[in-house]
């Protein structure tokens, strides 16, 4: 038989069989799909319909064994096999001989099976795992077989308060690539070792921040203003911040001796400005659209978000200072999506 369905992704990384299955909708599959490609995974996905319609000949609307063997045999490469429902049965039984030679991995989503302790010795062979949800939970104890065998995990979803459909996707992806980074990684992992400036720069760069502008005025009354990723929250009660400058940025001085300053966090529309301030012999603010706030410090028009601080301590910190501010007003636009920064590029995230 041809392979039907829908693939998704680049064809060199590793691949996911993905048997739909109707107790979720379309969109839940699709943006799994999705969230899968953006993790490094290639899709095979089969809808639902297209089971039922290669199957109607034999007057089923699961898989049969047959079928999902022949499916994974046409695979350049063994896939994670991840199934739903009463096509759990199916996905089982289609692996249960030579399983290893077939799939590299089982996923079963709220599994239908009885009697369950007929797939312990399946999940023994392969690396497994079983979500299932508080609505929808296994009645025969799939879980709980599976938390009897060494390859085999099982976790349950929304066991507290009813999830909204994006919270219902956000748990399962997150559990299934975990899964997936911790028991099947995309290649084996080959970490750098250091203790050098160079190494430890590329170390810190695998933590992703946000990007934000800092202004305030010097002492003749100008706007001054730098880039920086190094801000964080301190405290809620009082409210305060820090933000890291390099002793080295030629305005140091005066964020270190300003009564007032602001953090601009920069949404995805604004990687120029981002660029421009962390720029010498740019005109910064005659580029950028900008406003006075509180205390004439310089805000940054239509950041996704603002903070107008009063300066509170400064730290010395190695080759930085550490600018500790109070809030006295901060604002934020809850539609935009931010900018980042990981491993010295920009980053860009969207929201649904």
């Amino acid at each position: 038989m041809a392979l039907q369905g829908e693939l998704m992704g680049h064809p060199d990384d590793p691949a996911i069989v993905l048997l739909e299955h109707p107790q979720q909708s379309p969109d839940f599959w699709r943006d799994l799909c999705v969230a899968l490609v953006k993790a490094g995974r290639q899709v095979v996905r089969i809808a639902h319909g297209e089971a039922s319609s290669a199957l109607k000949r034999r007057g089923t609307d699961a898989y049969t064994t047959e079928t999902l063997r022949a499916i994974l045999s046409q695979l350049p490469m063994r896939p994670v096999l991840l199934a739903a429902g009463d096509h759990a049965a199916a996905a089982i039984s289609a692996v249960s001989q030579d399983g290893a030679l077939l799939a590299t991995g089982l996923v079963l989503i709220t599994p239908d099976i009885h009697p369950a302790t007929e797939i312990a010795t399946i999940l023994e062979s392969l690396p497994a795992l079983i979500i299932t949800t508080a609505q929808g939970a296994s009645p025969h104890g799939i879980a709980h077989v599976a938390m009897g065998v060494p390859h085999a995990e099982a976790v349950e979803i929304g066991a507290g308060e009813p999830l909204t459909a994006a919270e219902c996707l956000d748990a399962f992806s997150a559990v299934l690539i975990d899964f997936l980074e911790r028991r099947l990684p995309r290649s084996t992992p080959e970490y750098r070792l250091g203790s050098d400036a160079r190494t430890l720069r590329d170390a810190l760069g695998c933590f992703a921040t946000g990007v934000t502008i800092l202004t305030a005025r010097d002492s003749a009354g100008q706007p001054v203003g730098l880039t920086a990723n190094s801000f964080t929250s301190v405290s809620l009660d009082p409210p305060l911040l820090l933000a890291c400058i390099a002793r080295s940025s030629a305005s140091s001085e005066v964020f270190r001796s300003s009564a007032h300053f602001a953090v601009n966090v920069l949404h995805i529309g604004q990687q120029p400005a981002s660029i421009r301030f962390s720029r010498r012999d740019e005109d910064r603010f005659g580029a950028t659209p900008w406003e006075p706030g509180l205390n004439g410090t310089p805000v940054l028009t239509g950041s996704l978000a603002t903070f107008e601080c009063a300066r509170h301590d400064v730290h010395e910190g190695g080759d930085h200072i550490i600018l500790m501010g109070q809030v006295e007003r901060a604002r934020f636009e809850p539609r935009r999506d931010p900018l980042l920064y990981f491993r010295g590029k920009y980053r860009r995230l969207h929201f649904s």
